[in-house]
């Protein structure tokens, strides 16, 4: 998706997803990392911005592998990120083939969501932090219809626990 943001300047978003491809076949995102980087890097050679979208929760994702995947994306040039959890709606594929498995619970994705920022350069839009799905028909998870307490709830956890965007960035 290319999104204008005024008449000279656009940023394209980019569904990552995840960088495991194990994962990204059993979801049929239909292309894997490589792919991926081949077209991040088109995009940028051309220079136009990028926001990456992501998703936490994903089938047989371990904690560890989503943390992979922000460690990755922070290595990248991109100019934004869109962090998404996991939603099931009804009658949906995921629905279909997967439901019920093991969903992150709320205190999970808040704490997982900042351990991510902290791979995210300073420098990088954060655009969203958690997503959300029509209420009629979302099955799970149903903490995510509280969006503002969970937006809120991860920003007293980075304070807390003294973290922040960038934190564990490499210096080149």
């Amino acid at each position: 998706m290319i999104l204008p943001l005024d008449n000279r300047h656009f940023i394209t978003e980019l569904g990552l997803q995840t960088i495991h491809d194990t994962t990204a076949k059993e979801i049929n995102r239909c292309h894997t990392y490589q792919e991926f980087l081949d077209g991040l890097s088109m995009l940028r050679r051309h220079h136009l911005e990028v926001c990456v979208h992501i998703i936490n929760g994903l089938p047989n994702e371990t904690i560890e592998m989503m943390l992979e995947t922000a460690k990755a994306v922070g290595k990248l040039d991109i100019q934004g990120i869109k962090i998404h959890n996991l939603y099931v709606t009804q009658n949906s594929r995921l629905y279909k083939l997967y439901y019920p498995f093991k969903m992150l619970e709320r205190d999970e994705y808040i704490s997982l969501v900042a351990r991510q920022l902290e791979y995210i350069p300073s420098h990088v839009v954060v655009e969203r932090l958690t997503g959300d799905a029509p209420l009629e028909e979302l099955v799970a998870p149903l903490w995510s219809i509280k969006k503002t307490t969970i937006l809120n709830d991860i920003d007293k956890y980075m304070k807390a626990q003294d973290i922040m965007q960038g934190d564990l960035v490499s210096l080149k």
